[in-house]
C-alpha cells in the first residue's frame, strides 16, 4: 500500500549548528551537509540542506535535532510513494519472498502498511539498499526500526549482502540478524545442538511453520 506523504521538513538555517544528527538518522538520505556561506548568518561552519523530493515525512530529523532547527510544513499537494504491483512479475516477487522467508502478502512495515511483496518488487526493480527501498516504497520512514531487519533479509536473499552505511556515520545498523533458516542442514533438519539448546521454543516445529508460510506464496 502506498504511503501518502503529507508533510515536508524544513531546515531553519539561522539555528542549524551543523551537528550532523539529522543527516545521520534520515532513512531516505534527504539531508546533506555543506559549508555555511559568508552571507548565511548562524552558528557552526556547516549547515544542513534538505532535498525536498526525497523527504518522506519520517520526522526522525525533527525528533533528534537539539537546536529546534527543523520544522514540518503541510504540503499543499500530498503525494503517494509506492510500487505499482500490477506492473511487476509476481512469480519473481513470490520467489524472492519465499527465499527470504516472508510471504508476499505479509505486512512488514507497520507504520506504512507496506507488504513483503512490495519490498521485493522494489528490490527486483533495482533497489539495492535500505535507503533505495525506502525511496521506492515509503517503508522504513515511520519508526525506522521494526521493518529494518525484514528489509535486510529480503535484500540479502536477492544477493545484496555488502551494504555500507549511508551516510558513513549514520545510526542505522546494517548487520543482518541470524535467522533460524540459516542453520538448516542439507536434509532439511536443524542441528541437534540447536534443537536441544532452544528446546523450549520448539525450533523444528517453528522451521516447519516457516516453510509452510513461505510455500503459501501469499499475494
Amino acid at each position: 500500500m502506498p504511503k501518502r506523504v503529507r508533510m515536508l521538513a524544513e531546515i531553519i538555517g539561522g539555528k542549524c549548528t551543523g551537528c550532523r544528527l539529522c543527516e545521520q538518522v534520515c532513512p531516505t538520505v534527504a539531508i546533506t551537509m555543506r559549508k555555511r556561506r559568508p552571507e548565511e548568518i548562524g552558528p557552526g561552519k556547516l549547515i544542513a540542506v534538505m532535498q525536498d523530493a526525497e523527504c518522506y515525512n519520517a520526522q526522525a530529523c525533527l525528533e533528534i535535532c537539539p537546536d529546534e532547527a527543523i520544522v514540518m510544513h503541510e504540503l499543499e499537494e500530498p503525494f503517494d510513494v509506492g510500487v505499482d504491483m500490477d506492473a511487476v512479475d509476481m512469480d519473481a516477487v513470490n520467489d524472492l519472498c519465499a527465499k527470504a522467508g516472508y510471504p508476499a502478502g505479509r505486512e512488514i512495515c507497520y507504520c506504512t502498511t507496506t507488504k513483503s511483496g512490495e519490498i521485493a518488487a522494489a528490490i527486483l526493480a533495482g533497489a539495492d539498499s535500505p535507503e533505495k527501498v525506502s525511496l521506492m516504497t515509503g517503508a522504513r520512514t515511520g519508526c525506522l526500526e521494526l521493518c529494518h531487519q525484514p528489509i535486510l533479509q529480503l535484500l540479502h536473499a536477492a544477493g545484496h549482502t555488502e551494504m555500507k552505511r549511508n551516510p558513513k556515520t549514520g545510526f542505522q545498523w546494517y548487520g543482518r540478524s541470524a535467522f533460524l533458516s540459516d542453520h538448516v542442514q542439507a536434509d532439511g533438519t536443524l542441528p541437534k545442538e540447536i534443537i536441544e539448546h532452544f528446546d523450549v521454543y520448539q525450533p523444528q516445529r517453528e522451521l516447519l511453520d516457516m516453510a509452510r508460510a513461505s510455500q503459501a506464496r501469499s499475494k
